[in-house]
């Protein structure tokens, strides 16, 4: 029994990466920038404007190295050859739930798209095919 792939897709040029030509990331600029955003914990209640005006939680990106921007942020990134399987995956996200601005990200995305086929990051590669 092979074991099933799983596709990694750019977001930039929305094309399939090979390991070892691409990586997932999340820009940690933004996971300081949601706790610097979060409401005082004294606060009884928040206003409709102060949630409005919240910085939004950290999305990972799939990028080509080619197709990544240079912008010399700071960022946590993962090679794509560490998500290329149900196990390299589930292996990845153990490591990561370990670090403590892992649940502000929108990793669950990342996860959800993966197990429907329908995820715009990472996705099965069996049911992409079929459709």
């Amino acid at each position: 029994m092979t074991e099933e792939k799983l596709e990694v897709i750019c977001d930039a040029c929305r094309r399939p990466i090979e390991d070892g030509e691409g990586f997932l990331y999340v820009e940690l600029a933004k996971v300081r920038d949601l706790w610097s955003g979060k409401a005082d914990p004294d606060t009884t209640a928040l206003s409709l404007e102060s949630l409005m005006g919240r910085p939004v939680g950290p999305t990972w990106i799939a990028h080509h190295m080619a197709c990544a921007p240079d912008d010399g942020g700071d960022a946590y990134d993962v090679p794509v050859a560490q998500v290329r399987t149900w196990p390299r995956l589930v292996t990845t996200t153990a490591r990561l739930m370990s670090k403590n601005w892992f649940p502000h990200t929108d990793w669950n995305a990342v996860l959800e798209g993966a197990a429907s086929a329908g995820g715009r990051r990472v996705s099965r590669t069996s049911l992409r095919e079929a459709s």
